[in-house]
């Protein structure tokens, strides 16, 4: 019989008083690593009979490979007896209101558990239809069609967790998967 690999979504080290948790964004969806090749031939394919408009591939190259980098991106921040610091600001235990899950890429909201657990966001129409259509303007409706099914697979890889900090939400985690997100919302709201 083979035992389940254990695998808690995050990493824990203590300094001291302090523990320094640390996890890898989820990456990409699948259907990205296809419509971001044919993207860019599109792109490539506009661009390459007007000399003046060359350096648009090489742009849309670096930026494409730019949000690939931002979404493996390692991640972290540090629980303290007293709060959360995140990116050099410490914010009190105290006056944390709650803990969130969130999608920038799901419309749909919903309570699920303690303190609160809210999914929702601003629509599946996110940032990379945004990027992606302002690229492709002139493609096909077959890369249409395919810049829609990566803005369905990339919305769930797009889970944020939260802390609300008065009338401020801090993002601790970005670009997870649902699981994942829920895994370090646990950590932060059963100790």
């Amino acid at each position: 019989m083979k035992k389940a690999k254990f695998n808690q979504g995050y990493e824990i080290e203590p300094d001291g008083e302090n523990r320094l948790v640390t996890f890898r964004g989820d990456g990409i969806s699948w259907a990205a690593y296809v419509v971001f090749p044919i993207g860019f031939l599109v792109i490539l394919g506009f661009t390459l009979p007007v000399p003046f408009l060359w350096p648009i591939p090489i742009i849309a190259l670096i930026g494409m490979g730019y949000l690939i980098y931002l979404m493996f991106q390692k991640q972290s921040f540090t629980l303290t007896p007293n709060g959360v610091i995140k990116n050099g600001v410490e914010y009190e235990q105290d006056r944390i209101s709650e803990i969130l899950i969130d999608n920038p890429m799901d419309k749909s909201i919903e309570i699920v558990g303690q303190p609160s657990l809210i999914v929702g966001g601003t629509g599946v129409a996110g940032a990379s239809v945004a990027a992606m259509g302002a690229m492709t303007h002139a493609a096909t409706s077959a890369v249409v069609g395919a810049n829609l099914a990566i803005s369905r697979s990339s919305a769930k890889r797009r889970f944020r967790v939260r802390a609300r900090y008065g009338s401020k939400v801090v993002t601790l985690a970005r670009n997870l998967k649902q699981d994942h997100a829920i895994s370090i919302f646990r950590l932060l709201t059963d100790d």
